[in-house]
């Protein structure tokens, strides 16, 4: 299908966020796993169930707009997928795995409110004013994420530098 006008290119970006979502929804029970943390097992877990409501929003949106969404593959959250799985072939320990994966997290939280503010205010140029509050409830909720994420990121990074110290004054002291 090529891209003639507008409202092709809106439905193939939305076409290209249902990948994405897909794909992360796959992710996300394997980065729960990974989790020590009980704040990080939480928001993994809690934005798996968040991904299913945002896949079933980006859904009533296509049967408001009456199509379906193209076949595609979103090749920027596959490299996010990439991007963890080459994580893992470095062999981190557990601690700096989870730490990786709250960066990647955060990533993709950004890629993902990139898309959706963009799709939100196609929708408006378009005058699609049905699909535009479904859109951004998504986005809100990425941006919730993002901060959510963030935040971890950071609580865990001061722990790690705790830690590292305690290490090198017992190093010392021995």
């Amino acid at each position: 299908m090529g891209l003639e006008n507008p409202r092709d290119l809106f439905v193939h970006e939305l076409s290209d966020i249902v990948s994405a979502e897909h794909i992360i929804l796959k992710m996300l029970p394997e980065l729960e796993k990974e989790a020590l943390h009980p704040d990080v097992k939480a928001a993994f877990k809690e934005h798996r169930v968040e991904t299913e409501g945002q896949i079933k929003r980006l859904e009533e949106v296509f049967k408001l707009l009456g199509v379906g969404p193209e076949e595609t593959t979103c090749h920027a959250a596959e490299g996010l997928k990439q991007e963890h799985e080459a994580l893992h072939e470095e062999q981190p320990c557990p601690q700096i795995l989870e730490m990786g994966n709250l960066g990647g997290a955060a990533k993709t939280e950004h890629y993902e409110i990139a898309s959706y503010t963009l799709v939100t205010q196609m929708a408006r140029d378009l005058g699609e004013r049905n699909v535009v509050a479904l859109l951004k409830e998504n986005l809100d909720e990425e941006k919730a994420m993002a901060k959510r994420v963030e935040g971890l990121a950071k609580e865990l990074g001061k722990e790690a530098k705790v830690a590292a110290k305690d290490a090198e004054k017992a190093a010392k002291a021995a």
